[in-house]
């Protein structure tokens, strides 16, 4: 198993949920990470397990790959609308630390290989 892949079926479901919430900023370029980090962290989205979502409804994965396909304004505006939804559960401060636990994880997983 790749170390992505350890820390994506590790996530708890809060977790998963805010792995969605940073591909859908990422999808619609609100997200204000590097582009090695964006990479990461579509790269932990694509790794994600299938979950029961605390937050999401299973077609947020259609809304996401829609966008990733073929990105268009109507898409974004439904994009923006589900991430902010998101980010009002969630909220800045435990995304900032659901983030860090990744990176910590994934080096983690990166040195025990």
């Amino acid at each position: 198993m790749k170390p992505i892949e350890k820390v994506a079926y590790d996530l708890d479901i809060f977790a998963r949920d805010c792995a969605v919430t940073v591909a859908l900023k990422i999808t619609d370029d609100s997200c204000k990470m590097d582009e090695e980090q964006r990479a990461v962290f579509m790269a932990l989205y694509d790794a994600l397990p299938p979950y029961i979502s605390a937050i999401f409804d299973e077609e947020v994965y259609l809304l996401i790959r829609e966008a990733r396909d073929t990105p268009t304004a109507t898409l974004f505006a439904r994009i923006k609308k589900e991430r902010e939804m998101a980010m009002a559960i969630i909220t800045q401060e435990k995304m900032k630390t659901f983030k860090a636990s990744v990176r910590g994880s994934l080096l983690i997983a990166e040195l025990t290989r």
